[in-house]
């Protein structure tokens, strides 16, 4: 008797309603992370935030308010497969359903601080029992120099501080590899934060995600990306694309979505990054300039491939 035939037949004695359960269990543990394909489009993600996170009328960035929309109708709207789950705190099972037919999902593991980390970790755990498109986990605005003013950041044997200690971190990459199924450790870093006090922690993730905080440090993304590659040079890589100038509080001129996407772009085709996320779904149904424009450059740029 094989594997399904044994699940039938306990199935008979026990009910349907085991077998369900056995086979989500049995999809969840046999499926393997999806590879990339080599079009852009399938290494397009998007980070996803709840309606009324940062917009809305008690908003800090004066984002406008909008109709409601969730994580997977906003990538969708965007012609993006995958998206990066930020949320602060546990989810059940009729809020995980939007992501059924999503293609890759990543669930933050930490909001920037130990205690979050503490708070989320057993339940983000769990979703790799249930959801067998949950690829990896992200670790939001890891780094802490706000905490320890005057510290050295050109150290690269004291480690910067984090939301996590270099212990907790590397159990958690140990953690993470020992899982049965092939599943990502991913940060979050901005490019203000450069320096070569983070690259004891850089040893500890598979993936880093690169974001430029303030519309103003567009116009250095060229540069800021070469210092990012001395201090990584090897570290697969998601460039971040905003959407709106969250460290101005203001509506993101076409002019800096169109240098964003266009430097992306050719780093991408030189096999520099893996991908690019656009941040964030919340923007997706409020018709701003620079999201229409994102849009419409991932409708052309879809298909691309690397070296072509």
């Amino acid at each position: 008797m094989d594997r399904r035939d044994f699940l039938k037949t306990t199935s008979a004695l026990m009910g349907g309603g085991w077998l369900a359960a056995a086979n989500s269990w049995s999809r969840a543990e046999e499926a393997a992370r999806p590879a990339y394909q080599d079009d852009l489009r399938d290494r397009l993600w998007m980070w996803g935030h709840d309606s009324g996170v940062y917009d809305g009328p008690n908003g800090i960035y004066n984002i406008p308010l909008g109709p409601s929309i969730s994580m997977a109708e906003g990538i969708r709207s965007m012609g993006i497969p995958n998206v990066c789950v930020i949320r602060g705190g546990v989810s059940d099972a009729d809020y995980r359903e939007q992501f059924r037919d999503v293609k890759r999902v990543a669930w933050n593991l930490s909001s920037g601080s130990n205690e979050s980390y503490r708070t989320l970790k057993d339940h983000v755990f769990g979703l790799r029992e249930t959801m067998p498109n949950l690829t990896g986990y992200y670790l939001d605005d890891f780094f802490r120099f706000g905490d320890r003013p005057g510290f050295d950041r050109n150290s690269e044997t004291v480690a910067a501080p984090a939301a996590l200690s270099m212990d907790e971190l590397k159990q958690l990459h140990e953690e993470t590899t020992a899982y049965r199924r092939r599943l990502d450790l991913s940060m979050v870093l901005y490019t203000h934060l450069l320096c070569p006090a983070i690259k004891p922690a850089l040893r500890h993730v598979d993936v880093v995600s690169l974001w430029i905080w303030d519309g103003a440090d567009i116009e250095k993304i060229e540069a800021n990306f070469r210092k990012y590659r001395a201090l990584a040079p090897d570290k697969p890589t998601l460039l971040g694309i905003y959407m709106w100038d969250f460290g101005g509080r203001k509506e993101l001129g076409v002019k800096f979505i169109a240098k964003q996407l266009d430097y992306a772009h050719t780093l991408f085709k030189e096999g520099q990054i893996e991908g690019m996320i656009f941040h964030c779904t919340p923007l997706c149904n409020k018709g701003l300039a620079a999201v229409d424009y994102a849009r419409d450059w991932i409708a052309k740029h879809g298909d691309d491939r690397r070296g072509r």
